[in-house]
């Protein structure tokens, strides 16, 4: 491995409540464009978080395995999920403290940033193929507008929100970091009412953002309701189940969903009706003519609740009172390829290699 160690590196990496996502690549290789395609990597790997005391532990671990440690990375940007201020990060649905300086100095890591995770998917937006589809559902057709605004919402741990914006002096999009998963969440039932009394009892809270309803986190939240609602209808089996899955619940309550009439099919729905219902709000702030992006892990996952006019979350993504016809025309993508962090990431940090 000498050769390999002489090289320049710089290192992606999406860093979200449930897995953290590192891909180690040679500096000289990365096309600096907003439009690049997938670069070839020389290690990638992805750890889950549950146990891991400290984050740095992950990133030392990564470039161990990647035989880096005595070469580390030129630049790194690291995307994650919370609120990044001074190149600093409190997790919002993990119990980390990340310093992006501190983290440098220890490693040997000669520029680190940390973005907001959906910062770096706004950035990984430009580099999708809409013509594949591998990478893109098209969720509604519109009148796409060459340079208009593009807005980007995903349900995955937590709920996500970013916007980005172009002008005829910079033709690179620009992405902005926003904590839009924490507006409140808004029932529109009697049932719904009383899944927002649960959850303030449950958490010891006043207030109820929509990202407790639209996000993994959200969905378990929703099932224990609906459980403790309708606990005649309890399947045993799957209800062990997702009580001693850890971080894996919510993933059990999706595979559960396929039972017709089951709790987990009921969760669901709900999810699926609130991501469309902020999905459409997204709309209505931001009047994204470059498209909405739905991202997050839980996009594709789930994406038959999602497709289809009459879907869930289509029913809650056009149910925007006397403005709703002006969702008629915004096109609508499901975004099926879960690197867009990461790919954001990378770009990031070949600018801050360059």
């Amino acid at each position: 491995f000498f050769a390999l160690r002489m090289k320049e590196f710089i290192l992606a990496g999406d860093v979200g409540g449930t897995n953290s996502r590192f891909t180690l690549y040679e500096a000289d290789s990365i096309e600096i464009s907003s439009k690049m395609a997938k670069t070839s990597y020389v290690f990638r790997k992805t750890y889950q978080n549950e146990d891991v005391l400290e984050f740095i532990s992950l990133l030392k671990l990564f470039l161990k395995e990647s035989d880096t440690e005595e070469n580390p990375p030129i630049s790194a940007c690291l995307a994650i999920a919370g609120p990044v201020f001074e190149n600093k990060v409190t997790m919002s649905n993990r119990n980390w403290f990340i310093d992006g300086n501190q983290i440098a100095t220890e490693l040997g890591i000669k520029k680190l940033e940390l973005i907001n995770d959906f910062v770096a998917s706004g950035y990984g937006l430009l580099t999708l193929d809409l013509t594949s589809q591998s990478e893109i559902e098209v969720i509604q057709n519109g009148k796409i507008s060459v340079g208009g605004p593009i807005a980007c919402i995903g349900s995955g741990t937590g709920l996500g929100e970013t916007y980005l914006t172009s002008s005829t002096e910079k033709v690179e999009y620009e992405a902005f970091p926003t904590e839009g998963g924490h507006s409140p969440f808004a029932p529109c039932s009697e049932l719904e009412y009383e899944l927002t009394e649960f959850i303030k009892k449950s958490l010891n809270i006043e207030r109820v953002s929509v990202e407790r309803v639209v996000s993994g986190i959200g969905l378990v939240t929703v099932y224990q309701f609906l459980s403790e609602k309708y606990n005649e209808k309890i399947e045993p089996l799957v209800h062990n189940s997702i009580m001693t899955a850890g971080d894996m619940k919510a993933k059990i309550i999706a595979e559960g969903a396929t039972v017709k009439d089951s709790l987990c099919e009921q969760a669901i729905e709900i999810w699926a009706k609130h991501y469309g219902a902020e999905a459409g709000s997204c709309c209505l702030k931001f009047y994204p003519r470059g498209g909405l992006y739905l991202a997050g892990g839980m996009t594709p996952k789930l994406i038959d609740w999602i497709r289809g006019k009459d879907s869930p979350f289509m029913k809650g993504f056009r149910n925007q009172g006397r403005v709703s016809y002006m969702l008629d025309d915004i096109p609508v993508y499901a975004v099926m390829e879960c690197d867009i962090g990461q790919r954001g990431a990378c770009y990031l940090a070949s600018k801050l290699y360059n």
